[in-house]
């Protein structure tokens, strides 16, 4: 008996904890949505948009940093390059690319989740909630850009 209840309650905490996830994720993505809002009146969006995408992608070259293998720091960092040409691109050319870019970057998190085909070390939490922010908040770039048609800011 004590064992299924020890199994239960793990069972429940994972849940919990992924459930914080998911909420966490949801707030983080309409904190950046409403900065974008808020700052579009001094910046572009795609300026604003292009910047997330480039933190966002070098945010796993720092946890490459603690404790990983070279190979491990060298492929994010190649990565990261990667997403910060598409943000570049996408600045210059097409403000589609980089809210691709932000989905895309949402599958790499996925990539992350217990190591099981990248092997950088990420705190537990983080391929999730951050598959969540990139989830939203590409979705909202690529219905700005797609709306957008040449505008400096976004009015709301």
């Amino acid at each position: 008996m004590v064992h299924f209840c020890d199994g239960v309650l793990k069972n429940t905490f994972n849940q919990l904890n992924q459930m914080t996830e998911i909420i966490s994720g949801i707030i983080t993505a309409v904190v950046i949505i409403i900065l974008a809002l808020i700052l579009s009146e001094y910046f572009s969006i795609k300026l604003f948009a292009s910047t997330n995408l480039v933190a966002i992608a070098f945010i796993y070259v720092g946890f490459s940093l603690k404790g990983n293998s070279v190979s491990s720091i060298i492929l994010e960092a190649g990565v990261a390059l990667v997403f910060y040409f598409l943000a570049l691109i996408g600045y210059k050319q097409n403000g589609s690319l980089i809210a691709y870019g932000i989905i895309l970057h949402g599958v790499w998190d996925i990539f992350h989740h217990n190591g099981v085909l990248i092997k950088t070390d990420v705190p537990g939490y983080w391929p999730w909630f951050c598959l969540i922010v990139d989830i939203i908040d590409g979705v909202f770039f690529i219905f700005i850009f797609r709306n957008q048609k040449g505008e400096k800011s976004f009015q709301v």
